[in-house]
């Protein structure tokens, strides 16, 4: 794994941490909200800096993330609710993702 993936890890992390306590209760909307707050900051900042490798990089620390936290929490046995919401979880990860990937590039390309 290069540097570029652990870094990612990294920052997903300290923002699970962050906005961890801010979200609590369950529901669509509590999850959505609560995977905009983690994964758009990653996605703009990988479109902000825009190259190939690292959006691939981006989205398979996203996906891991999210798949470890799923994994740490069957581990910690906390019970999921509705795998149908383990779903919606994922495919709203790669969704926001990409919208903070392409607002990052129209930041950039104002700048440049």
């Amino acid at each position: 794994m290069n540097s570029a993936f652990w870094r990612y890890l990294l920052i997903l992390s300290l923002l699970f941490i962050f906005w961890g306590e801010f979200f609590v209760s369950g529901g669509v909307v509590n999850q959505l909200t609560f995977n905009f707050a983690i994964f758009y900051p990653l996605g703009f900042l990988v479109g902000y800096r825009s190259r190939l490798e690292n959006i691939r990089t981006a989205y398979i620390a996203a996906f891991s993330f999210n798949s470890l936290s799923y994994l740490v929490a069957s581990i910690s046995e906390v019970h999921i609710e509705s795998w149908i919401m383990v779903f919606i979880d994922f495919v709203s990860v790669g969704f926001i993702l990409k919208a903070g990937m392409f607002m990052g590039q129209r930041a950039q390309s104002k700048e440049g």
